[in-house]
């Protein structure tokens, strides 16, 4: 047991120390040598926050934090916009289709229309010329024995007809 607590307290503990040290100094070094954080730090933003270590670090924790609720929201929102242009296309599908029954049943409407007022014009033509054909020959027919009567009497030739009307 004793063992294990001079591990704890003794020299061994400080020397991982040091190499954990040595590996945070050279992860740092790396860091601070990338050009656009050497950019970042000497920005009046980035020598503010190196004067503040609190704030600068409340500032990451902030960002780590609300990194996941900003994305979340975010997938939220594509997730939204697309299911929202899908419902689009579906709804304009969906009433593109009912506006073209109804438009379908509304010309088969018009034709069955079109086909009664159509065929009770026939009907009314057919009945109306054969109507006036009718009296028209029939008219014709006694105006032709009108003139041949008259024509008849008048002839002074023909003296059996009258003859035969005396008698």
């Amino acid at each position: 047991m004793q063992g294990e607590m001079s591990n704890i307290d003794g020299l061994p503990l400080s020397r991982e120390m040091q190499d954990l040290q040595n590996r945070f100094n050279t992860m740092m070094h790396t860091i601070n040598s990338n050009s656009k954080v050497a950019a970042f730090m000497n920005s009046s933003l980035g020598q503010y926050l190196d004067d503040h270590p609190f704030l600068a670090l409340l500032l990451l924790v902030f960002t780590i934090m609300s990194a996941v609720p900003v994305g979340l929201f975010l997938i939220f929102a594509v997730v939204t916009s697309l299911l929202a242009c899908i419902g689009f296309i579906v709804m304009e599908g969906l009433m593109l289709s009912i506006g073209g029954v109804v438009l379908l049943c509304f010309l088969c409407g018009m034709v069955l229309i079109s086909l009664a007022i159509s065929s009770l014009l026939a009907i009314c033509y057919f009945t109306f010329s054969t109507t006036m054909n009718y009296y028209h020959n029939a008219s014709t027919a006694s105006k032709k024995e009108e003139t041949i009567s008259p024509s008849a009497n008048m002839c002074p030739g023909n003296t059996e007809s009258k003859s035969t009307k005396v008698e």
